[in-house]
């Protein structure tokens, strides 16, 4: 069983039509069903919102996290797709994925950790897909984005004062100044000395 499927905006259409006809027969019934539209996005709003959320749960600066894309999970019924059509949805506790730097691999968090929360519709995303979970949000970034990386490089910044410098020796030291050595005088000169 494929975990996702590629839909487009027209199947994804017709998807809303069976879901309102659904709903209209079991509404609670179709709250049990998970089911989530996934999207790659290189949108500037929705990578503001991960970035943003990235660096709250992080604790850095903001500008210290760059996205070139990310891959969102929407949870969704028929009231979401049409909103999805139409002027969107506010971007709250959906989940998000994007591909570390350093190794760190693909790491999902959600857009419930920043404060920005802009309008997700579907011209945002270059890619949609149908699944039954948002567990496979990560596999979907893997296969489908460009797998460009973030750089999430963390500014150092200072909490406390700075201290002074230790100071620097230089560079060409003066010799210190030659010794004079002290007269050594041997057992034999002593003895001579004291016998006569």
């Amino acid at each position: 069983m494929a975990r996702y499927v590629d839909i487009n905006e027209e199947r994804l259409s017709r998807l809303h039509e069976g879901l309102e006809l659904l709903e209209t027969v079991d509404r609670e019934a179709m709250h049990s069903l998970d089911l989530y539209l996934y999207g790659i996005s290189n949108n500037p709003q929705l990578l503001d919102a991960a970035r943003e959320a990235i660096a709250d749960s992080e604790e850095l600066e903001e500008q210290d996290v760059q996205l070139s894309e990310i891959a969102v999970a929407i949870p969704l019924g028929a009231d979401t797709i049409y909103a999805l059509m139409g002027s969107g949805i506010r971007a709250k506790r959906e989940d998000f994925a994007y591909i570390g730097g350093a190794g760190e691999g693909v790491r999902s968090m959600s857009f419930a950790f920043g404060h920005f929360k802009p309008q997700i519709t579907l011209s945002a995303f270059s890619k949609l897909a149908l699944a039954s979970s948002d567990s496979w949000i990560d596999d979907f970034l893997r296969q489908e984005g460009s797998g460009q990386q973030a750089k999430i490089t963390p500014a150092v910044h200072r909490n406390q004062e700075a201290t002074q410098p230790a100071p620097v020796a230089p560079a060409n030291p003066q010799p210190a100044p030659a010794q004079a050595m002290p007269k050594t005088t041997s057992l034999r000169a002593i003895l001579d000395d004291f016998l006569d």
